[in-house]
């Protein structure tokens, strides 16, 4: 059996790190892209919560505040009505943004590509397992061992 050279290891080696890379980018991507999409509708949600929240702080606030401050006049007044009017306005305001945002925020809360990063882990170790068997061949090849010597020679764990 003929020993392979140096540049066929090292092109194989090449060529199955360009494989594990390539690997990994499709996984990530196929576990990322749903999880962007999540997000996206919650960043969408965000958004329109903070329109409403601007639409309603100007137009009810002021229409509003215009209703609370006649309803306040009879009790205090002129000035204090409108205060207590326009504040009246500004809670309600307030409260309805909250309850868009906190909607908003379960629809962000996504989990991080954990499938991705243990196969990254695993496409680590087995890189670091072909450097370990290409350095072992090249001094085999150096030495002028056979393959079959160099076999015997290697762990289990690199063979």
């Amino acid at each position: 059996m003929a020993q392979p050279e140096i540049g066929e290891v090292i092109a194989d080696i090449k060529a199955d790190i360009t494989t594990i890379v390539k690997g990994e980018i499709e996984l990530a991507k196929a576990e990322l892209i749903p999880q962007a999409k999540k997000v996206g509708i919650g960043a969408g949600l965000f958004g329109a919560a903070g329109y409403f929240a601007l639409q309603a702080a100007t137009l009810l606030f002021i229409c509003g505040g215009l209703a609370f401050t006649a309803l306040y006049q009879g009790a205090v007044g002129l000035i204090w009505a409108f205060v207590l009017g326009f504040l009246t306005m500004a809670v309600i305001c307030l409260v309805v943004a909250a309850i868009l945002a906190f909607i908003g925020k379960s629809k962000i809360d996504v989990p991080g590509p954990k499938k991705t990063v243990e196969e990254a882990q695993r496409s680590v170790d087995a890189v670091n397992t072909a450097i370990a068997r290409g350095q072992d061949n090249v001094r085999a090849i150096a030495a002028g061992e056979t393959r079959a010597q160099t076999e015997a020679r290697l762990p289990a764990s690199l063979s």
